[in-house]
């Protein structure tokens, strides 16, 4: 007797304890995509349209975009694939020409066209929360989207070249990244004028809501081993070696 209601005990336990299991596990088990998981926890909130370059127009049409609130930058990391992450090379702070009092990222999410969940991170360091264009405030922000093959490998001679002599026009300067990928710069005009804005993802407290917000800034475009790169920044240029900086993060040396 003693045996058998032993026996049902366990019973009870061992099925509870599946139940459990079973729901631990198929909580997460209706993700289409498994980097979804990654997200898990993170406060999603409404966003008001996303950044990309337009005068490029890579990824200016995206599926279903959704907005994060801002986190640490460590915790952002960590909130990627860990084939984004590995490439992501972080620079120190003490490296730029004024101190960044705030440090933060903003993922932000959609799909391709192949069903599969496409992240951007976006690593924002300023010299105030005020907003980056208010006061001529510093601020250096660079943008990471998962973007798997070479969209300029893509384009066709006419294409690629059309390009370029509009971006020649526009005042880009074209250097070379690597043998194979170039690296785009936009410093100001002749006249001392930004000739492109820049925009990035700001929140709103208030609201609970991201915006996506621009401003004047040097700019730095690329492609390379399957990330598309925005950097735009206003700092003193002279006291520091931007182009420098700017290909340590995407080359890593």
């Amino acid at each position: 007797m003693n045996f058998r209601k032993s026996y049902q005990y366990l019973s009870i336990i061992i099925l509870f304890t599946g139940i459990i299991s079973c729901s631990e596990s198929d909580k997460h088990s209706g993700f289409v995509d498994p980097n979804e998981e990654l997200l898990v926890g993170l406060d999603e909130v409404e966003g008001y349209d996303h950044t990309y370059n337009y005068d490029f127009n890579i990824l200016k049409e995206r599926e279903k975009v959704d907005f994060y609130i801002p986190v640490s930058i460590y915790e952002a990391l960590n909130r990627i694939p860990e084939e984004m992450r590995t490439k992501i090379n972080l620079f120190s702070p003490s490296e730029l020409s004024f101190t960044a009092n705030i440090q933060e990222a903003n993922i932000v999410t959609s799909w391709n066209d192949q069903n599969q969940l496409v992240f951007q991170i976006q690593l924002s360091y300023l010299e105030n929360d005020e907003g980056y264009d208010i006061n001529f405030k510093d601020f250096f922000i660079v943008s990471i989207t998962q973007h798997p093959n070479n969209p300029f490998m893509e384009m066709s001679e006419t294409e690629l070249e059309t390009l370029h002599e509009d971006l020649t026009k526009r005042a880009y300067v074209i250097l070379n990244l690597t043998e194979q990928d170039s690296l785009y710069y936009l410093p100001k005009d002749k006249d001392n004028l930004w000739p492109r804005v820049f925009d990035y993802y700001m929140y709103d407290e208030s609201q609970n809501r991201i915006f996506k917000e621009t401003t004047g800034s040097y700019q730095y475009y690329a492609w390379h081993n399957g990330l598309i790169y925005r950097i735009g920044f206003n700092m003193d240029v002279d006291a520091n070696d931007a182009e420098n900086l700017v290909r340590k993060i995407i080359l890593g040396n």
